[in-house]
């Protein structure tokens, strides 16, 4: 296994980058073979590079990347290529013989693939795993953005079927699995799915922080569907000002990030309008490719997104995150605010925009304004008991009437009676209402973040560093 110092000074012959002691100490923990990996380190950090490093050191070896999202695939073997890598990216449009037959003999060094073909039942991996020649050139296989796992492995199933493929491998090889956001519970999680081997696992955590980022809690002020509290990504602007500082928005919901993007395009002219565009997977990888360019080359301003745009994404000038709505998982919210400045050299701002009944002063006024109604509700009770009281004994005081006069005649009887049916029949017959609205459960470490200052915590960071573990960072 070569040392740091020549894994060093290859990485800067080949990539031109000087590798961290972190990757390379994953570098060569990959090649020796007998250990599979997890490797946490921040958004923007470099774990992409510790995936080609092993690449220097065995020069007929393939190196095999599951990726969740196919821009990112393509971003990845576009890196390779400036570096005189082959590498081919495998998606439903490009899962054909022709490109099978070429990684069967040895033509990309790196494949990087999503999930969905790399299960394929029958699929071209199932075959190339079979044969021998190719199986012992693979040095491993690496799954990025692993928290995909479990966040997603309930509508992309085959996450969730990784672990499989050690059946197929005659000597298995390396597993490594790498994100900036994994809890003890999806580590845990990770190891059961993709049958990590549990003796000798080789850990390595770098710090997740991002002290560049402002981490700002806002509430909403105005109804969630108007998106007024968006404006202020505009700042007014005006032709004759320079653009505003580049944004993006995090939806949980298509829908709502399309209609937040033509709210923000009214407050523009006619002609500036497409500089805010909408991003999501409904659209072509074609179309995707051509807007991210677009914010990088400052053609657009801004993007209302879903995790279609978001991990590994490397644009190293957002300037402006933004989540709207406290809908989703500390480990998403973390990965979204990280898509903010990625230029350590930078210094930008990732804002939680909250419903305002998840702030803990609010709640407390819902408290107090509910424990008035009930004080009213049982001041009434007793009132109107009171009022019964004295109406008995009003009757009390009443003289007996005659019996013929006190009772209904039995055709009255019959006749309410029958009334009585048709009214329990009618109230059948309507619609019931429907007690059980839909509400996600806000999430325990993203609600500290936002009641921060009223739980007892001296700064945001403190509940999400907390829940990754980030003090036992190497």
């Amino acid at each position: 296994i070569p040392s740091v110092d020549e894994i060093r000074a290859q990485a800067l012959s080949v990539f031109q980058k000087r590798p961290c002691l972190w990757q390379i100490n994953i570098c060569r923990a990959v090649l020796a073979g007998d250990q599979d990996i997890i490797a946490i380190a921040g958004t923007g950090a470099g774990k992409t590079l510790s995936f080609w490093l092993p690449l220097l050191c065995r020069p007929t070896g393939i190196q095999i990347v599951v990726t969740p999202l196919n821009i990112l695939g393509q971003q990845n073997i576009d890196t390779l290529s400036k570096a005189g890598v082959n590498g081919i990216f495998i998606s439903a449009k490009t899962s054909t013989r022709r490109n099978f037959e070429d990684i069967a003999n040895f033509k990309y060094r790196v494949i990087v693939v999503n999930p969905e073909e790399l299960m394929r039942p029958g699929g071209g991996f199932e075959s190339l795993f079979k044969k021998k020649c190719f199986a012992d050139q693979v040095i491993s296989i690496i799954i990025d953005e692993a928290h995909c796992i479990s966040q997603w492995g309930s509508f992309r199933p085959e996450y969730r079927h990784i672990g499989s493929l050690r059946h197929l491998q005659r000597k298995p090889c390396t597993m490594m699995v790498t994100s900036a956001t994994l809890t003890s519970q999806a580590i845990s999680d990770i190891k059961t799915v993709l049958n990590l081997r549990e003796d000798g696992l080789f850990f390595s955590q770098s710090s997740i922080d991002r002290p560049n980022i402002n981490l700002v809690v806002r509430p909403m002020l105005n109804p969630r569907k108007s998106f007024i509290d968006l404006g202020f990504l505009l700042r007014n602007w005006t032709p004759d000002n320079p653009p505003p500082p580049k944004f993006l928005v995090f939806f949980d919901s298509i829908p709502e990030s399309i209609e937040a993007g033509l709210y923000l395009r009214t407050l523009l002219l006619p002609e500036y309008r497409d500089r805010v565009k909408w991003f999501n997977s409904e659209m072509s990888d074609r179309f995707k490719v051509q807007e991210t360019l677009k914010l990088a080359n400052n053609e657009i301003w801004g993007l209302m997104a879903t995790d279609s745009f978001g991990m590994g994404m490397d644009l190293p000038d957002v300037m402006t995150i933004v989540q709207w709505g406290a809908t989703c998982s500390i480990s998403t919210l973390w990965q979204r605010f990280g898509r903010c400045v990625r230029d350590p050299k930078l210094e930008g701002t990732a804002i939680l925009f909250t419903e305002r009944d998840n702030i803990d002063s609010e709640r407390q006024k819902k408290v107090v304004r509910a424990e008035k109604r009930r004080a009213k509700a049982t001041l009434r009770k007793k009132a109107a008991k009171q009022q019964r009281t004295d109406d008995s004994l009003d009757m009390i005081k009443v003289e007996e009437r005659d019996d013929v006069n006190d009772e209904l005649s039995g055709d009255e009887e019959k006749d309410r009676e029958e009334k009585g049916k048709e009214a329990e029949k009618e109230k059948e017959r309507r619609p019931k209402k429907s007690s059980n609205k839909s509400k996600r459960t806000l999430d325990p470490v993203v609600d500290k973040v936002i009641n921060a200052e009223y739980q007892g915590y001296t700064c945001r960071r403190i509940p999400i560093m907390t829940a990754f573990k980030n003090n036992e960072a190497g």
